[in-house]
């Protein structure tokens, strides 16, 4: 369990994005954030003692951090794998190959894109081209990069014609739903209608990118059956993660409280790892041991039997019910007949084997390189 850590290092930014999940554009959130020696202290090496294997270095814009490329250095040097959500402004020539001679390839850069229009810079505060040309930069220094692209009430319409775009730059991508994490527009967020219309439709199209996101019509054979790995032999699946990624991984924001999902960061808390072991928080805390075990769940998602593949997002039950174990709100397993039902189950089948295969593939040349 828990084998990826989102950590937000700083809430400093240089834009100013309208919705900001993390709450940079809250200048009086700007402080807290701990120094090199404390990070290495109370989160890397307790993170590397508990299993965790892939830091994702975020922010506010973690090239704000002062100490960031010395951090990435020791993150490096203890093993672990290394990825970089930013907003890209702050990458120039002269700072991609100084990462690229610390890190060599251990570097994954997540560039946010929200969609491929004029719309883009209403909530990422610049305009697509902007981020084109530093995935242009990257992609010539041979930086490995995902595309972050978040979904709501904002872009539904255009998700499909964005997913394809990023397609035929034959990159990954991670699926972000909107959440009012500091933000006061819970209107922006998805509703059961909207998922099932637009987005959820879209996000079947192809394999890439196709672990995270709900609800994930797998049955639990299934996953046993192409993955070689038992059912249900851990609290979620692991080997790879799907559906909700609850329990795979945790977040730690710069005052060092630690939630169990990004974007629940700052409204709920597990504990606090400069008060508190991050081991016992991950492993003795009442939030991380109930949540962990998708028999706390409520309502359908309790019943679902796509419950421990699935798991529904504890996001949207949180931010529409007030319960972090309520069932997924925006779920539409109940408005399916049966025959709607077996054709999601058969593609998901299909799509998940194809993604197998191909993490499979990419293990054989990491290996062999």
């Amino acid at each position: 369990m828990f084998h990826t850590l989102y950590l937000e290092l700083t809430r400093r930014c240089n834009f100013s994005c309208p919705y900001c999940s993390s709450g940079s554009n809250k200048k009086e959130l700007w402080e807290n954030e701990r120094s090199k020696q404390e990070i290495i202290t109370h989160i890397l090496l307790p993170a590397k003692e508990v299993g965790t294997t892939f830091i994702d270095f975020s922010g506010g814009e973690p090239f704000l951090y002062p100490e960031f490329l010395e951090l990435l250095d020791i993150t490096h040097q203890m093993g672990f794998k290394i990825g970089i959500s930013t907003n890209g402004s702050l990458l120039t020539e002269d700072r991609i190959t100084q990462i690229k001679k610390l890190l060599g390839n251990n570097l994954l850069i997540s560039l946010g894109i929200n969609s491929f229009d004029d719309k883009n810079a209403e909530t990422r505060c610049r305009e697509t081209e902007f981020f084109l040309n530093k995935l242009e930069l990257l992609l010539s220094h041979g930086i490995n990069v995902n595309i972050s692209i978040t979904m709501g009430k904002f872009n539904c319409q255009t998700f499909a014609q964005s997913l394809q775009n990023i397609r035929k730059m034959s990159l990954p991508f991670n699926r972000i739903p909107y959440s009012p994490r500091n933000s006061k527009e819970k209107l922006l967020m998805f509703d059961k209608q909207i998922l099932k219309k637009y987005l959820h439709p879209a996000l079947m199209q192809s394999y890439h990118g196709f672990v995270s996101f709900v609800p994930f019509f797998l049955h639990p054979a299934d996953y046993e059956s192409i993955t070689g790995i038992k059912a249900c032999s851990t609290p979620v699946p692991l080997f790879p993660s799907i559906g909700c990624w609850v329990g795979s991984f945790y977040a730690i924001n710069p005052a060092g409280e630690v939630a169990p999902c990004p974007l629940l960061s700052d409204n709920v808390t597990a504990g606090n790892v400069y008060q508190t072991p991050l081991k016992d928080i991950l492993f003795k805390s009442e939030l991380m041991t109930t949540i962990t075990n998708r028999s706390n769940l409520k309502g359908k998602c309790k019943t679902c039997n796509y419950r421990w593949t699935c798991g529904g997002c504890r996001v949207m039950a949180y931010y529409q019910s007030n319960d972090l174990f309520a069932e997924d709100p925006t779920c539409f397993i109940d408005e399916l007949s049966d025959e709607e039902l077996l054709q999601l189950e058969q593609t998901t089948r299909k799509h998940f084997k194809n993604y197998v295969r191909m993490n499979e593939i990419n293990k054989e040349h990491i290996r062999l390189s």
